[in-house]
């Protein structure tokens, strides 16, 4: 391995792909890196060995010592033989990833280093039961006769007409003989081809060797699998629970193969892709901007982001990951190529299986021909308008008082005792009616009394206790205040290194712009339409570049999902860990509890003693995680894979919030009008099951711990309580009955309405040409009819009237036609059944196995032809 590191550099260096600035030492690390990776690999059957370009094999030390029992019976054996089957369970311990990495001098690198998805094991021989559970992560056995060496041993035995019992007997006992081979027990000058390790061995990568395959070289394959073996004892194919024998083929015969051709070809040049989301901070995307366009950046991967304002002159293509929602969104983003006379552009779109692409794939010149219907603009959203009353007076606040603007150490003042929301208020008290004029050119007057600026409700909203400055303020002196503790604790107990991370914490905490901290924390408006924003906050640091370069936000009824503790976000290809649900220990979490009696949400301020008797066992509290969560103190990880979506959450409809709302009558279906009403997201850890967060320092898990750590990385003796998260908001609601009996569904009533809901939201969505994520479903009992309500609602807190055009008969029309087309069968899912190009989503998860099509489709023909 050190001769072919030493021709790898060499290589390397004559095709320039390392950058320029790139230090010996580095690509020293980098070449060996590269050789375990594919020494290691975890997709053996496309690595170079797979594909029949390269062997690697055993060189045998000259005095290593072949058991005689191989030679015997049931074996019987020839040497060459022999050394072969000791070598194919000697490769196992590569799969098991049981292997040292031995390296030339001066080269350092770690298991971490090579990106592998499993840890590196020792393996280790037991007598007598299994390994413990805490040894399964670290540990192989080898003599367990489940395990991949033993299994193959009884195959083998098994072709030679060896019952079951008779081939585990025998496997169990060359196994413990191959043990003390391999280990040189048998020989005390035999060097080890294995290395002691701790409480167990690894393979001692020195002795083997890899060349390159010749046409006329032969190699074995297996009939079934396809998979390609070196060697081969008796024509038994290795590949765990494989029964086929393989067969053998000249290198020169093999069938075509992708990954052969392409690892012969000439190297590429370098190819750089980068992210420009906004989960990237300002900076970095304007940087990434600017390097696409000068040709440093080959491949842009872009959210929304990149959709408006972008002029790249010779772009040329454009790939777009799913169908964008509306025609003007998929007018813009393929209008960025193609710009320039004589260069031509070339858009592709992949179609994934949701409901709404696969309905664009069959009906693809909807979009393609590019009808856009006149943007609707709502500027009924108080909390949006909350925002812009928030930049006005801040605009003015800073015209008087510039020494506050700099840094958040300027806005904030002494962290021990901010006074930026007191100033502030001052500042708004004290020219009040000069500041309400302003304000009432630029807000709607059907709007005033909502926002309050017929008193001084206005200033409440944006500088009283419960405004997000309020909240902000006390969360960033929180933080200021833990890491200066933490960096005094750790001085005293001689922990410098955590003590000076803290320290450059404070810094970074301080030097922070105001007008960052201001956008950041939603107080005045920025890119991007979520009003309840919550973030992870990976606990920046101006000496952690990866952590200054993202920013992590969603909405709250998004966050309480994806940023659960123990969920994994990839952000500027690093993927972080959310920790903690954030603590303010001035600001407790609002805490409630609820009942999900019948499919029904019913929120209580407390448990009542005799709750249990009179009411149903899923009674639990949830939380509301006003503050968002936190990752814990370790550097993000390079993603070995896309992180699973470990959480969902589920909608509620609480209540209508004032007066109730007229009701029009269409015959089929009376149409309660867009009200304003209070919905409740809850998110439940897997399985329904709570999650434990502690009521200390907030680290939360998905099981209950005997002991934990804070986010900083100290022990914490606090209680973990079984909660859920939740999140509570007011937005605009708008109910669905239908009149015709559902007599003849034979599903369970409730999920036949939710199924025919979250097809009218599907339905919604593709007649007023807006994200299905902007609008969500829920459904409840009708108190004064025995049926359910359908309630869909805008996903935006505060509203985007959406729903309310749904009251117009030609809308609601064309909505239930739509919803009728989805799932009248072009999708290909069983009627009894549904599917993601009917009416499945990663939101409606926990409805997925109650969901059919074939009921809805069904009543919706009816309610069709009774309307018509």
């Amino acid at each position: 391995m050190r001769e072919i590191a030493s021709g790898m550099v060499k290589i390397f260096q004559e095709k320039d792909i390392f950058p320029p600035a790139m230090g010996e030492l580095e690509k020293r690390n980098k070449i060996w890196t590269y050789l375990y990776q594919e020494y290691l690999t975890d997709e053996k059957r496309i690595s170079l060995e797979g594909v029949g370009l390269i062997k690697w094999f055993l060189k045998w030390p000259d005095n290593f010592h072949i058991p005689e029992e191989l030679f015997q019976p049931p074996w019987l054996l020839n040497e060459e033989e022999a050394k072969e089957l000791i070598s194919i369970l000697l490769d196992f311990l590569r799969t098991d990833k049981a292997v040292d990495l031995v390296v030339r001098e001066g080269v350092t690198i770690s298991w971490s280093d090579l990106n592998l998805q499993a840890n590196q094991k020792s393996v280790v021989y037991i007598e007598l039961g299994n390994l413990k559970k805490g040894q399964r992560q670290r540990l192989r056995r080898w003599n367990g006769l489940q395990g991949r060496r033993a299994q193959y041993l009884i195959k083998l035995l098994k072709a030679r007409g060896f019952t079951e019992d008779q081939a585990r007997k025998e496997t169990a006992t060359i196994l413990a003989v191959l043990w003390d081979a391999i280990r040189g027990i048998r020989n005390d000058d035999a060097p080890t081809i294995c290395t002691q390790n701790n409480d167990g061995y690894r393979l001692n990568p020195d002795w083997w060797r890899a060349v390159a395959y010749k046409p006329d070289d032969f190699v074995y394959i297996c009939d079934t699998c396809g998979r390609l073996q070196t060697v081969s004892v008796a024509s038994v194919c290795t590949r765990h629970q494989c029964p086929v024998r393989v067969s053998m083929i000249k290198i020169k015969d093999l069938p075509t193969n992708h990954y052969n051709q392409l690892y012969q070809s000439s190297l590429p040049g370098l190819l750089r892709v980068e992210e420009h989301t906004a989960q990237i901070n300002h900076e970095k995307s304007r940087q990434f901007q600017r390097e696409f366009k000068s040709g440093k950046i080959h491949v842009l991967s872009c959210s929304t982001t990149f959709e408006l304002g972008v002029d790249l002159g010779d772009l040329n293509i454009v790939f777009l990951r799913n169908v964008p929602p509306e025609s003007f969104n998929y007018t813009q983003r393929v209008g960025r190529t193609g710009r320039r006379t004589g260069i031509p552009g070339f858009a592709l779109t992949y179609c994934r299986k949701s409901s709404h692409d696969f309905y664009h794939f069959n009906n693809p010149y909807r979009m393609l021909r590019g009808t856009i219907k006149a943007p609707m603009l709502y500027i009924g959203n108080d909390k949006i308008i909350t925002r812009h009353v928030a930049a006005t007076m801040f605009s003015s606040y800073f015209r008087e008082h510039p020494h506050r603007f700099g840094k958040v150490e300027d806005c904030i003042g002494d962290f021990n005792n901010p006074t930026a929301v007191a100033d502030f208020r001052a500042h708004l008290l004290a020219k009040r009616e000069q500041h309400e004029a302003i304000l009432k050119k630029i807000i709607p007057k059907e709007m005033w009394e909502r926002i309050g600026l017929n008193g001084q409700l206005w200033i409440e909203r944006i500088s009283g206790e419960d405004s997000r400055l309020y909240l902000a303020e006390l969360e960033i002196a929180s933080d200021y205040r833990s890491v200066t503790k933490l960096e005094k604790s750790a001085v005293e107990r001689k922990q410098y290194r955590k003590a000076e991370w803290a320290r450059k914490r404070q810094d970074t905490i301080r030097q922070e712009s105001t007008l960052n901290f201001l956008s950041r924390k939603a107080i005045i408006p920025k890119y991007g339409f979520p009003v309840d924003v919550v973030e992870l906050d990976t606990q920046r640091n101006q000496q952690t570049i990866e952590s200054q370069q993202v920013s992590l936000q969603r909405d709250l009824s998004l966050a309480i999902s994806e940023f659960a503790p123990s969920s994994k976000i990839v952000a500027n290809k690093k993927e972080w860990f959310s920790y903690a649900v954030k603590r303010v220990p001035e600001r407790e979490w609002e805490r409630w509890y609820y009942c999900l009696e019948h499919n029904t949400f019913i929120k209580k301020e407390k448990r009542e003693e005799n709750e249990q008797e009179r009411c149903c066992s899923h009674m639990r509290e949830f939380i509301i995680p006003r503050f968002g969560f936190v990752t814990n103190q370790e550097r993000a990880q390079e993603p070995k894979g896309r992180p699973s979506r470990l959480f969902s959450s589920r909608p509620y409809f609480v209540g209508l919030k004032g007066t109730e709302p007229e009701k029009v009558d269409y015959g089929v279906v009376v149409v309660s009008r867009a009200a304003r009403g209070q919905m409740v997201v809850i998110c439940e850890g897997r399985k329904g099951a709570p999650f434990y967060i502690c009521t200390t320092c907030g680290a939360g898990f998905s099981s209950r711990q005997q002991t934990h750590n804070t986010p900083f990385g100290e022990t914490c003796s606090g209680r973990l309580d079984p909660v859920s998260l939740g999140h509570e908001f007011i937005t605009d609601v708008l109910g669905l009955r239908f009149t015709l009996p559902t007599t003849n569904v034979t599903m369970d009533h409730y999920w036949f309405a939710y199924s025919l809901g979250t097809a009218l939201a599907e339905g919604t969505s593709e007649e007023l040409e807006f994200p299905s994520t902007d609008l969500n479903v829920t459904v409840v009992k009708d108190p004064f009819y025995d049926s359910y309500q359908i309630v869909l609602y805008d996903a935006v807190p505060g509203g985007a009237g959406l729903v309310g055009r749904l009251e117009e008969k030609e809308v609601l029309y064309k909505v239930i036609k739509n919803a009728y087309d989805r799932v009248r069968g072009e999708c290909g899912c069983s009627e009894e059944a549904s599917c993601y190009s009917c009416l499945r989503s990663y939101r409606n998860q926990f409805a997925h196995p109650k969901m059919q099509r074939g009921p809805v489709k069904q009543y919706l023909f009816a309610v069709l032809d009774s309307w018509n």
